[in-house]
């Protein structure tokens, strides 16, 4: 071997290193590449799962509205039939009155209830309970408060 022939000995070692070291970068960069298609490709499924999801609950609820409005109907059917029946067959009028007030409310939401609702008073009708304002207080022990003058 002569001095000439190194030249070209380095240019070759240089060129195949160099080709080792791009095929390196390349497997490096097209590993994280297919990681990237695999990662989009799990988010499109889980994005159509998601729509599945949302389309098959709008369904049960479209399904369960028309199944309460047929249940509604049919109960009001039931109510009409009932109070036609009970005021051809029925003597008793505690029976009737009540079939009307019911399907009087059920035809006017609005209409004031009959129930009336008090919250439980922790004392009795007449006389104050610890949750009053002046318990325990008589009118003399109170005193108007200090007036400060300007």
């Amino acid at each position: 071997m002569n001095l000439a022939d190194t030249p070209w000995i380095i240019v070759l070692i240089a060129f195949l290193l160099g080709g080792g070291a791009g095929a390196l970068i390349y497997h490096l960069l097209n590993s994280s590449v297919a990681r990237n298609l695999k990662v989009r490709q799990k988010l499109t499924e889980t994005e159509l799962q998601l729509t599945q999801t949302r389309e098959g609950v709008n369904d049960h609820f479209a399904r369960t509205a028309d199944g309460l409005s047929i249940l509604a109907r049919q109960i009001e059917e039931l109510e009409q039939s009932l109070q036609q029946d009970a005021s051809r067959l029925c003597d008793d009028d505690t029976v009737l009155k009540r079939l009307e007030h019911r399907r009087a409310t059920h035809d006017d939401p609005a209409a004031p209830s009959t129930d009336h609702y008090e919250p439980p008073k922790d004392y009795s009708e007449g006389t104050s309970g610890t949750l009053s304002e002046d318990f325990g207080f008589s009118h003399q022990d109170v005193k108007e408060p200090p007036r400060t003058g300007a």
